[in-house]
């Protein structure tokens, strides 16, 4: 049987495997509609609705002192800061933000409320744990975001801080004998899901399930349905989406060593019944192209009604429809677009990182995503048709790490470390740099406020 480098295993005897290929149905994209190219002058601050704002990411990543979340609003010739956050790990709906701060083998942990700026509760726990970067394995958040789960390396074995933050006190600290990293934590807090590295495969895997409640860690392997006879899985998270109702995380891994892509689909909410049982994930595989170095532009979308997960890589010419209204037992891509993404070289070390590099229209008709130049866009319905095509290539001269959507649905923001911050006018086709903004070197867009 091949061995699936990109498998989460669940141990699940007797059940029939599905092993599924991404690429079997993919149609090439027709022409493109309509491009836009050069940034031009123009006053489009002055249409962006007043109560409009942006929250980005601003700082260069390497450390909690270089990074905060910055929300002003695009619009007029002020565009100062009107709430500065600390860098850490968002609630669902975007209203408290959770870091964690390490001093004098102490943590301080703030609540902060997004909206405001004012810390909501602090409190300080023993040990040295951070909220710092953008990795999942050193905190997790449940999707409520009542539980928080901060990990310390100490030598070989790992410390897991579990954090009651609507009480605001450290609930217990469970030690490992091995060196364990977090993965997702479930919405009650009483789940903990980890990885265990194998040592003698080095970046090979395993996921595991601590009983928070029980203290207990569990001996069944969580795993990939279609390979449970092969229970390791190889490569780096690299973005997630959490459904609404914090059922299941969807976690998107990428090996560039193997050429690797999928999006894992792990349940958070663990029941006994044939629709979700125990220890069991799914895991679709996402295409890819001749060499792993362009598989950091992969970036995720999902609907605003839970049904539909979009995976788009501007650099390898890819965006893909996965259905989460399928049973367990299904996986597949509903639909895919190949396109050519134009003379791409590979990626290098020094190029930004993507960060939120996919986004969707209001209408949910329209996904847009970033790629090595410019900004793509793709019709949602079109992807699961036979005529599947791309509807946009905008500002094909500019390289950005992340795009948003305003409310109205007219307007892209778009970001980059050095290139700034852009706004560009879908319908007309102008685009405008903000000259000044209190993000001095916005990495991304968290998320675009409403009226």
């Amino acid at each position: 049987m091949r061995t699936k480098q990109c498998g989460w295993p669940f141990l699940l005897i007797g059940v029939l495997l599905i092993i599924f290929t991404a690429c079997s149905s993919i149609n090439p994209a027709n022409t493109l509609t309509r491009t836009h190219s050069s940034v031009k002058t123009s006053a489009l601050t002055a249409t962006v609705p007043p109560w409009e704002n942006l929250y980005v990411l601003d700082g260069s990543g390497k450390g909690s002192n270089q990074q905060r979340i910055v929300a002003f609003h695009p619009g007029g010739p002020d565009a100062t800061a009107r709430v500065t956050l600390p860098a850490g790990l968002l609630s669902q709906d975007h209203k408290t933000i959770y870091s964690a701060a390490p001093r004098n083998e102490q943590t301080t942990i703030t609540v902060t409320n997004t909206q405001t700026g004012s810390a909501l509760r602090a409190f300080a726990i023993p040990g040295t744990y951070t909220t710092s970067g953008q990795s999942y394995t050193t905190a997790t958040l449940s999707p409520n975001g009542r539980w928080l789960a901060l990990r310390q390396a100490v030598g070989q074995t790992s410390n897991i801080a579990l954090v009651d933050t609507q009480v605001g006190r450290l609930v217990k600290t469970i030690k490992l004998d091995k060196n364990f990293y977090l993965d997702a934590l479930s919405p009650l807090g009483n789940q903990l899901y980890l990885l265990q590295y194998l040592a003698e495969q080095p970046g090979r895997y395993y996921v595991r399930l601590y009983d928070t409640r029980a203290n207990k860690l569990n001996q069944q392997i969580i795993a990939d349905k279609s390979e449970i006879e092969d229970p390791r899985m190889s490569g780096s998270a690299l973005t997630r989406q959490i459904a609404k109702d914090g059922s299941a995380v969807y976690t998107l891994y990428i090996d560039r060593v193997h050429n690797v892509a999928f999006v894992h689909i792990l349940p958070l909410i663990m029941e006994d019944h044939l629709l979700y049982p125990p220890y069991f994930a799914r895991c679709v595989d996402l295409p890819v192209g001749r060499s792993g170095d362009l598989l950091p532009y992969y970036s995720l979308a999902l609907s605003a009604d839970g049904t539909a997960l979009y995976a788009a890589n501007g650099a390898l010419g890819i965006a893909a429809k996965i259905s989460l209204t399928a049973l367990l037992f299904d996986d597949r891509i509903t639909g895919s677009i190949h396109f050519d993404p134009g003379n791409v070289r590979a990626t290098n070390n020094s190029a930004p990182p993507v960060y939120n590099g996919a986004a969707l229209s209001p209408d949910q008709n329209t996904v847009y995503f970033v790629g090595t130049q410019g900004i793509w866009a793709a019709n949602t319905n079109d992807i699961s048709s036979s005529n599947a095509r791309l509807t946009g290539h905008y500002l094909t001269q500019q390289p950005f790490t992340s795009v948003a959507v305003n409310t109205s649905g007219k307007m892209l923001y778009t970001t980059h470390p050095t290139g700034g911050i852009t706004l560009y006018d879908i319908e007309a086709g102008d685009a405008q740099q903000l000259a000044q903004s209190p993000a001095h070197a916005p990495q991304g867009i968290e998320w675009v406020t409403g009226p």
